[in-house]
């Protein structure tokens, strides 16, 4: 019933009819309670008044006489009369001398705080509730004076019932009043309400009728007021929706006459990329001639998603991207968001084109320009590590400036090197590149590569250690096994916490071959990832690998140079234990 219109609005005046009556009342309750205690008030007050002025000749009389205490008996019971309350007549030392109450307290000493404030010449006032009979008591203590001396107290004690119940009578009779005022508006706004929302309801009604796609309503103009105007609105409303909806009706058909036609493939999606609309186009890009059978589909089983942000939502922003078919072809995807009123309907429009060779060739240079930036990184630190020694002073050494410049001239000469090899890659792909194998001292090699790490080790507070026999010779091409070296002490070193280790080690292990193990105490590498450890671009931590330089070609490097040599490589690794990697290389003819 409360979500009625009609009975919102009587509650609403009924609310505001009652708060108001309520303010009313309160006022008003308030100004009666005083008015009638302090009518009752001054009643007593003027009285006990007149009685203290009579008393004087009484109380200032030594002696107790006869007719003097008779006197004040009368004085006392004929103003108690007049009053309505007791009087207590209480002479200089306290001692009740004439009453109109109990006559058994007579001549007896009065004890109460409101006597004693009196005789000190203090008019006391003060209202009191019995503990017993829980009655309010007026309590009224005049002193009785002779020029400055006081004679004595009028002790005066008045009920408040009367007063009271005469309060709780007219409270009665205001809310009965406001009872019977409240039901007769209710009636009367109940009557008045009704004039604005049976309007109202009928346009409800035929909105829903709308709703459900019945679009012949008309709304009855009753009057030129704003229900009236809202009537005229409904109806100009539904002329202009059902000329809309024949007019995307109309586009709706020619849009899929063009999408049926249309030679790049195009895709709607949802909120959830689930495809809400396919053409025959982007149906046979993605591997079908069935578009009905790719509806209501996740479009992530259709494709693969090539964006480095594997997060990528395309109802969010536009976006250009690369996508991977289930049938393995490459296709250019560009997608722009369409807006809904609600976040479920919101979606976006994805079009295709294949770019399968294209991105084959794109990729290629994607691949040579990663493996350039990756390997000539290394030499380049190590020449600003030497540089940045020789401006911090060791220039001023003639010994260490030659021994510094010699490193800087043969990293220089190696990034030269470096530079061909890599101009190289794609001929080793191709069985084209050319070897420079021959008999080298492991230990030599091992040495060299690690002295070039002196300062990044430094720096990192990490110690390294090698440990290979002076007599092992190795048929391996030294440039080559730099890079190999350079990449897995480079590795070791990024993910190798300050105070840790790297060793190196190198042993026989049989008449051909030589095992070289590096090993670091560093984060090490979840077992789930090392079957994909050596593939290109693979990264474990994408996130700390791009900010320490990494591309995820080192380890495939490393792995091709190595295999070419006719070796073998692997890693062994424990997360949270460090990490490490072996890999044999032949043993020079006539070595050790």
């Amino acid at each position: 019933m409360l979500k009625s219109i009609q009975w919102k609005l009587v509650m609403l005046y009924l609310l505001v009819i009652l708060v108001a009556m309520q303010v009313i009342g309160f006022y008003f309750i308030q100004k009666v309670n005083a008015h009638f205690l302090n009518s009752f008030q001054e009643k007593i007050t003027g009285q006990v008044q007149v009685l203290t002025d009579v008393l004087p000749p009484y109380l200032a009389q030594t002696g107790e006489k006869k007719d003097q205490q008779g006197d004040l008996t009368y004085l006392a019971e004929s103003f108690a009369n007049v009053a309505g309350a007791e009087i207590n007549i209480v002479n200089a030392n306290s001692v009740l001398v004439a009453t109109s109450g109990n006559m058994a307290f007579l001549h007896q000493k009065s004890v109460q705080s409101e006597v004693t404030r009196a005789l000190l010449g203090a008019t006391v006032e003060t209202i009191k509730e019995d503990p017993k009979s829980g009655q309010r008591y007026l309590y009224l203590a005049l002193p009785v004076k002779q020029g400055n001396q006081t004679l004595g107290v009028v002790y005066c004690s008045a009920t408040l019932s009367s007063v009271y119940q005469t309060i709780r009578d007219i409270t009665v009779i205001f809310y009965t009043g406001t009872a019977l005022a409240l039901l007769l508006t209710a009636v009367l706004i109940i009557f008045l309400s009704r004039t604005i929302t049976n309007p109202i309801v009928e346009i409800t009604k035929k909105a829903a009728a709308m709703a459900r796609g019945d679009f012949d309503q008309e709304v009855e103009v009753r009057g030129d007021d704003e229900i009236g105007q809202l009537a005229v609105m409904f109806n100009t409303l539904r002329h202009r929706l059902r000329h809309a909806l024949t007019e995307n009706e109309q586009e709706k058909e020619k849009i899929e006459a063009i999408l049926q036609t249309m030679s790049d493939g195009v895709i709607a999606v949802d909120a959830a990329h689930r495809i809400l609309l396919v053409n025959p186009a982007a149906a046979k890009l993605l591997g079908t001639d069935e578009t009905e059978g790719l509806l209501d589909r996740p479009i992530e089983t259709m494709m693969i998603l090539q964006d480095d942000d594997e997060s990528l939502s395309l109802v969010a922003s536009t976006h250009e991207f690369t996508l991977e078919s289930s049938s393995g072809r490459i296709l250019h995807a560009y997608s722009t968001p369409f807006r809904g009123d609600t976040e479920e309907e919101r979606g976006a429009v994805i079009v295709l084109r294949d770019i399968t060779d294209q991105e084959r060739e794109d990729r290629a240079r994607r691949d040579f320009v990663a493996n350039v930036s990756h390997e000539i990184r290394t030499p380049l630190t190590t020449v600003k590590s030497y540089i940045e020694a020789l401006e911090d002073g060791a220039i001023e050494s003639p010994d260490h400036a030659k021994r510094f410049l010699s490193v800087i001239s043969g990293e220089t000469d190696r990034m030269v090197r470096l530079v061909t090899d890599l101009l190289q890659l794609s001929r080793l792909d191709a069985q084209r590149e050319s070897w420079a194998i021959a008999p080298h001292s492991l230990r030599d090699l091992v040495q060299k590569a690690s002295f070039r790490f002196t300062m990044q080790l430094q720096r990192q507070k990490v110690a390294l250690s090698f440990e290979v026999p002076n007599n092992l010779v190795v048929n391996v091409d030294p440039d080559k096994l730099d890079q190999v070296f350079d990449n897995l002490i480079s590795n070791a070193i990024k993910y190798t916490p300050e105070d840790g280790r790297i060793s190196i080690t190198a042993a026989r292990v049989s008449g051909k071959h030589v095992l070289v193990q590096i090993t670091d105490t560093g984060v090490g590498i979840p077992k789930s990832d090392l079957p994909q450890i050596f593939d290109r671009f693979y990264r474990v931590d994408k996130a700390r690998s791009r900010q320490a330089g990494g591309t995820g070609l080192g380890l495939s490097i490393a792995r091709g140079i190595i295999e070419k040599h006719g070796g073998q490589i692997r890693i062994d690794s424990e997360e949270g234990q460090g990490t490490a990697v072996s890999f044999t290389l032949p043993v020079a003819t006539g070595g050790a």
